[in-house]
C-alpha cells in the first residue's frame, strides 16, 4: 500500500468537503511534475483537453473575456517562464502513469477520512503550469478538489460556500464561465493558504477562491473526485441550469430537497444518453461547434477553470 500523504489521520478524518486544510505529500521530486513533463502531456492530450491564456489578469474577471497567448500547448509550456501564461491539462488520468498515482492518493485520501475507498468515484487529474506572477480568477468548482504543489510557490484565498450568494453562482453547464463576481462584502470570510513544493490543500466542494502565483514558475496537480452527496448535488447544479434557460430560475440545492432528489433522477437518466458522447472526442468537438456554437466553459478559453 503506497503512502503519499504525511499527516495524522485525525487531521482530516470528517473534514474532507466541509473546511480547508493543509497536509504534505511527497511528489514535489517526481519526473511526472517537470516542465518537459507537462510540455509532452500538453502535446499528446486532446486539444480540447488542453485549456491556456494569459495570467496577467484581475482576480475578478465575471464577464469579462479572458485572452489568449496565441502560443500552441507545448510552446506555452517550454516558454512559461517568460510569456505570462497560465495552462490546466485537463484529464491526465487517461495517462497510465498519472491514473495509478492519482488512484493512490484518492485511496489514501478516503482512509484517512475514515470512509471507503470506493465511495470516492469520478476521480479526475488536473496539471496546472502558471508563469510568475500568474493569477487563476475567483471561481468554484463542484467536485472534492485537493491540489497538490509540485514546484514553485501559490497563495490561494479560499471563501466558503456562502459566499455564493446566488444561485445561479452554483449552477453549471458546458457554456457557464466558472467565474463568479468577487464580492468585497465576504473579504473578512475568507481563509489564505501559502503553498510550496510538498504541501497539498483540500479546497471544499463549492467553494469559491482565486490564487496568486509566486516568482516562479508554478506546477501543481489538482485531483477531483465525488462521493453520492457531492454528485448528486452537482446533477441538481446541473438540471437548475438548463431550467433557468428555460426560464424557470431555481432555488440553491438544498432549499427543496424533495425537488433536487427528482432532478438528480432526472439527470441520471438523460446522462446515459449523454455521457457517451461527452467521452468520444469527435463528438464533443462537433457538439462544440455546432450546439454550443463555440461557447467555451470561461470565457476566452475553451475549458473548465479546475484550480
Amino acid at each position: 500500500m503506497s503512502t503519499h500523504i504525511h499527516t495524522a489521520p485525525e487531521k482530516i478524518e470528517m473534514k474532507v468537503g466541509m473546511s480547508p486544510f493543509t497536509l504534505r505529500h511527497d511528489l514535489a521530486d517526481s519526473p511526472l511534475f517537470t516542465l518537459e513533463a507537462m510540455a509532452d502531456l500538453a502535446a499528446d492530450l486532446p486539444r480540447d483537453k488542453v485549456d491556456y491564456n494569459r495570467a496577467d489578469l484581475p482576480v475578478d474577471v465575471h464577464g469579462l473575456p479572458v485572452p489568449g497567448n496565441g502560443l500552441s500547448p507545448a510552446e506555452t509550456v517550454r516558454s512559461i517562464r517568460d510569456n505570462g501564461s497560465w495552462m490546466v491539462l485537463q484529464g491526465i488520468e487517461h495517462a497510465p502513469a498519472y491514473r495509478h498515482l492519482i488512484d493512490e492518493l484518492v485511496d489514501e485520501i478516503a482512509r484517512l477520512a475514515d470512509v471507503a475507498p470506493s465511495s470516492f468515484t469520478h476521480r479526475v487529474g488536473y496539471g496546472f503550469v502558471t508563469s510568475p506572477g500568474g493569477v487563476t480568477p475567483y471561481h468554484l468548482d463542484s467536485e472534492h478538489n485537493f491540489l497538490l504543489q509540485m514546484s514553485g510557490t501559490k497563495r490561494m484565498t479560499i471563501l466558503p460556500a456562502e459566499a455564493c450568494t446566488t444561485a445561479e453562482d452554483l449552477e453549471i453547464s458546458p457554456s457557464k464561465s466558472r467565474y463568479i463576481e468577487y464580492r468585497p462584502a465576504f473579504t473578512p470570510l475568507a481563509q489564505t493558504f501559502d503553498l510550496g513544493p510538498g504541501d497539498m490543500l483540500c479546497v471544499p466542494f463549492n467553494d469559491p477562491h482565486y490564487v496568486e502565483n509566486g516568482d516562479q514558475v508554478s506546477i501543481s496537480m489538482g485531483i477531483t473526485f465525488h462521493d453520492e452527496a457531492s454528485l448528486n448535488q452537482r446533477k441538481v447544479q446541473t438540471v437548475n441550469h438548463i431550467m433557468r434557460r428555460m426560464g424557470l430560475p431555481q432555488p440553491k440545492p438544498g432549499v427543496k430537497p424533495r425537488a433536487d432528489k427528482a432532478k438528480a433522477a432526472a439527470y441520471t437518466a438523460v446522462n446515459m444518453v449523454v455521457d457517451p458522447v461527452r467521452k468520444n472526442q469527435k463528438a464533443r468537438q462537433f457538439v462544440k461547434r455546432h450546439i454550443l456554437r463555440g461557447a467555451a466553459l470561461t470565457p476566452g478559453t475553451t475549458g473548465p477553470q479546475p484550480t
